[in-house]
């Protein structure tokens, strides 16, 4: 005898373990629209389906390769409509990309500016008395390249003293 075989659902907590994505965020997300309305026990627990478990590891694929939740949501919006969203994806990508390219010009630079702070480090050294301050923190400049470029890429990319992200 072959019996019905009824798709398997998952409560939120499920969900969020199987996807790595808090439960706030899964909720998140189905405002925004990257998810459809899930369905709903007769206690009000929200259902995801199988595809649904995939339609969230696809928006976070998309997220982690830099577009946003509203470029993800739209594309999805798009896909649903029937209307390919190719190249709306492609054009996205190369604005990504500007981006990164940017942001390592922008390092190269921090880089740069903190290679010959350290140098200049090293000569205050040599020259300070042993057990005298060389005062390295005053010679830093508020708004030089080395202590704005870097502690803002760090802070948004996770380096040294960075929070942690909040969603996505």
């Amino acid at each position: 005898m072959i019996g019905c075989m009824s798709p398997q659902v998952f409560r939120i907590g499920q969900v969020a373990d199987r996807t790595g994505v808090s439960p706030d965020t899964l909720r998140y997300y189905e405002r925004m629209g990257l998810l459809p309305r899930v369905g709903r026990t007769n206690a009000g627990y929200r259902q995801y389906s199988e595809s649904a478990v995939e339609q969230i590891r696809f928006v976070r694929t998309g997220f982690r390769f830099g577009f946003s939740l509203k470029q993800m949501a739209n594309f999805l919006r798009a896909r649903e409509s029937g209307q390919p969203p190719c190249k709306a994806v492609r054009a996205a990508g190369q604005e990504i990309l500007v981006r990164v390219d940017q942001q390592i010009n922008e390092l190269k630079a921090a880089r740069r500016a903190i290679q010959t702070t350290l140098n200049d480090w090293d000569r205050r050294l040599s020259r300070t008395p042993a057990g005298q301050a060389a005062r390295l923190l005053d010679t830093l400049e508020p708004n030089s390249i080395a202590t704005e470029c870097l502690s803002v890429r760090l802070r948004k990319t996770g380096g040294p003293g960075a929070g942690r992200a909040s969603r996505p």
